[in-house]
C-alpha cells in the first residue's frame, strides 16, 4: 500500500548492497582442512595473474566487465569493457593466504602439462569461485525485492515478479554449488582423480581472451538442447572450463566430473566442439566464453583491433547472458561467420 510514494533507491544504495554482498571473506577449503588456514583472507585470483594475466597485458591493464552503476549511466546503460588492472582483475575473497599458495602450486610452480591433477585445480578454482559468486547473489536477493519502492503498481507487479523468479533461481544455484562443492572438496581431500574428466586444447598462440568459470551447459555448437534449467528439482551436469598461458602458447581447458549423477550432457557438449574445423576452434571458443562467462579478460592489443561491429557481437552476448527476462537462445553458438582470432591449434588431448 501506498509503495509508489515511497522513495526510490539511490544508485549509491545499490553500488553499497552489491559491494556488501560481494564483500564476503573466508576460505572456501573443506572443513577438514580449515585447521590448517594461516594469514589473512586475500584476493584470490581465479585466472592466475603471474602466469597469465600479466602475459596479455599493457602496462599492466587488461580489457575486463566491471558491473557498477556508474559504469551502466556512462554507457547509458550498457556495459562495456574498460581497463582493469590486473592486481584486482579475476579476484575474489574466497581463500586464506595458505591455501591460496598451497593448493595451487601444481599450477603456479609447475609446467603446465595437462595432467588430471592440473585440469582438476583449474575446475577447483572456478568451481569455488562460482560458489562464492552464488552465495554472494543470494545476499542481494532482499535488496532486490526494494526495487519497486517509488514504482507505479504495475512497475512493482513486474519487479517483483522478476524477483520472485530470481530468487528461486538463486535458490536452486545455491543448493546445486553445495553439492557440487562437497565432490569437489572430496577429491582435494583424497587426491584421487579418478573421477575427472577433461578435454584439453593446445595452441601455438597465447590466447588473447582468458578467463575462468563453470558452468551448466544448455546447448552445444549446434544448437542442441543439452539440459532444462527452469526444472530447478534436477541438479544439473556442471562443466568448468579455463583459458590459459603456456610454454608452448596457450590451452584451453574443459573440465567435468564422471561419477553416478552425470547425465552425459558434459561429452554431448565436448563431442560438438570436437566437430568445429580447426580454423574456426578459436572464434567458436570466444563466442561461447563471451556467452557463458562474465569472468573474462581480453588483450588490450586484440580488443581495439576488433572493428566496432565485432566487439558489440561480443558485447551483447554477455548482456543478453546477464539479462533476467531473455531466455538463451539454443542456436547462440551457430558460426555467425565472424572471425575473431586465430590461436592456431595444434593439438587436443582427452582424459577419461
Amino acid at each position: 500500500m501506498n509503495r509508489e510514494e515511497q522513495e526510490q533507491i539511490k544508485p549509491w544504495e545499490a553500488e553499497q548492497s552489491f559491494k556488501k554482498a560481494f564483500g564476503a571473506k573466508y576460505c572456501s577449503v573443506p572443513d577438514t582442512l580449515k585447521k590448517e588456514c594461516n594469514g589473512n583472507i586475500v584476493r584470490a585470483h581465479s585466472v592466475s595473474k603471474s602466469m597469465n594475466l600479466k602475459k596479455i597485458s599493457r602496462n599492466g591493464h587488461v580489457y575486463a566487465f566491471i558491473p557498477s552503476i556508474e559504469n551502466l549511466t556512462k554507457n547509458h546503460g550498457v556495459l562495456r569493457p574498460e581497463l582493469y588492472g590486473i592486481n584486482k582483475a579475476s579476484t575474489f575473497t574466497g581463500f586464506c593466504a595458505y591455501h591460496d599458495k598451497q593448493i595451487f602450486l601444481p599450477l603456479e610452480d609447475q609446467e603446465f602439462v595437462g595432467s588430471k591433477e592440473q585440469c582438476f585445480l583449474l575446475a577447483y578454482r572456478a568451481q569455488a569461485r562460482e560458489h562464492f559468486t552464488k552465495k554472494s547473489s543470494s545476499k542481494l536477493l532482499e535488496f532486490i525485492k526494494q526495487a519497486d519502492r517509488g514504482k507505479s503498481p504495475l512497475e512493482q507487479f513486474h519487479i517483483q515478479n522478476m524477483a520472485s523468479a530470481h530468487t528461486l533461481g538463486t535458490d536452486a544455484g545455491v543448493r546445486d554449488g553445495i553439492i557440487y562443492k562437497n565432490k569437489f572438496d572430496a577429491i582435494l581431500t583424497s587426491q584421487n582423480f579418478t573421477n575427472i574428466n577433461a578435454y584439453n586444447l593446445e595452441f601455438k598462440e597465447t590466447p588473447s581472451v582468458l578467463c575462468s568459470a563453470g558452468i551448466f551447459p544448455e546447448c552445444d555448437f549446434y544448437g542442441n538442447h543439452l539440459q532444462d534449467l527452469f526444472d530447478l528439482e534436477m541438479t544439473p551436469d556442471l562443466l568448468t572450463f579455463s583459458t590459459i598461458v603456456t610454454k608452448k602458447g596457450g590451452a584451453a581447458v574443459f573440465t567435468w566430473l564422471n561419477d553416478n549423477d552425470s547425465k552425459g550432457n558434459c561429452e554431448k557438449f565436448i563431442d560438438s566442439l570436437k566437430a568445429i574445423a580447426p580454423d574456426k576452434i578459436t572464434s567458436s571458443l570466444i563466442r561461447f566464453f563471451f556467452e557463458f562467462c562474465e569472468n573474462i579478460f581480453m588483450e588490450p592489443k586484440w580488443w581495439e583491433s576488433l572493428d566496432k561491429s565485432k566487439q558489440d557481437s561480443l558485447i551483447y552476448r554477455i548482456l543478453n547472458a546477464a539479462s533476467l527476462l531473455e531466455v538463451r537462445n539454443p542456436n547462440c553458438l551457430l558460426d555467425d561467420n565472424l572471425f575473431f582470432d586465430d590461436w592456431e591449434l595444434i593439438n587436443t588431448r582427452e582424459l577419461k
